[in-house]
């Protein structure tokens, strides 16, 4: 299949030409400008890195890591979809642009980069939090948390479970060795559900104004090394001193996991051969 024209059909059903996104200001360096294609540095969205005209499969992953970039390289050109445009570290690294070394392993096995962000995480079918609900069994029943001109959290009703229960039913289903937990009733009722990070203040006061009595997040432990984030990490925490909402984080890699491995329904309805490229350490650390 001609490269153009799959990212076209995901340009539209990911809203690239309307989003307010940036996905160049962290994420393209000194280091990896010149792989990067012009038109993504212009739309800051879409199509990173062209490896060919045509792929012959579609691959998904959460980031580009090296444990991604090794598995492609006995593997056909594909274009891989994923939802951040950085590496990862579940350290204090967190997040780090994508180094000129890895894309030019892709571009000499053909390989290609598509990103979708913001436009995946508020996606109505495919979204990250959706898919994050969906696989843990809560029956959603409203979205709120704007970002960038859509909702990307979910509200819904989880039954009643026991909170210990319901946090080991979570690490099952995101197939973890552990979850992050805060634990303030026994209770689980009214579920704000955020995949990826989750750690704002403001997030934490809507879903209490909203009548949550638990959040399901990704980062309920943080340990970027970053000042600004730290520092709202911090404030995050002491407010959920005061209001005691149960928390139970998954990761950012385990809650946005479940996302890409559905959004292979959205290539299968195409017909396109796809799959999910898994990154071991991150699933298991």
């Amino acid at each position: 299949m001609f490269l153009e024209d799959l990212a076209v059909r995901l340009d539209t059903e990911f809203g690239v030409d309307v989003s307010k996104e940036n996905l160049v200001e962290w994420a393209v360096t000194e280091d990896n400008a010149a792989a990067i294609r012009p038109a993504f540095l212009e739309h800051r969205s879409g199509l990173m890195v062209a490896g060919g005209a045509s792929v012959t499969a579609v691959r998904t992953a959460v980031f580009v890591t090296d444990r991604i970039v090794k598995k492609l390289r006995s593997l056909e050109p594909c274009l891989l979809v994923a939802h951040h445009n950085f590496d990862y570290y579940e350290d204090e690294r967190g997040l780090q642009p994508i180094r000129s070394a890895q894309i030019q392993d892709l571009l000499d096995h053909g390989h290609s980069i598509y990103v979708a962000h913001a436009g995946l995480d508020t996606h109505p079918v495919y979204g990250t939090s959706l898919a994050l609900a969906t696989l843990v069994g809560i029956d959603v029943k409203e979205r709120f948390y704007d970002y960038f001109g859509a909702p990307t959290a979910l509200i819904g009703d989880a039954g009643g479970w026991e909170f210990e229960a319901f946090a080991e039913h979570v690490r099952k289903s995101l197939q973890r060795p552990k979850v992050s937990v805060d634990n303030h009733g026994a209770r689980v009722r009214v579920v704000a559900v955020v995949a990826g990070g989750g750690d704002a203040p403001d997030f934490l006061e809507e879903a209490y104004d909203r009548g949550c009595d638990t959040i399901l997040m990704g980062t309920l432990e943080n340990r970027w090394a970053i000042p600004d984030m730290q520092r709202d990490h911090g404030l995050f925490l002491r407010l959920n001193d005061s209001l005691r909402l149960n928390l139970v984080g998954g990761s950012h890699f385990g809650t946005e996991r479940p996302a890409m491995i559905r959004l292979l329904d959205f290539f299968r309805d195409m017909s396109v051969p796809c799959e999910y490229c898994e990154d071991e350490e991150l699933l298991n650390c």
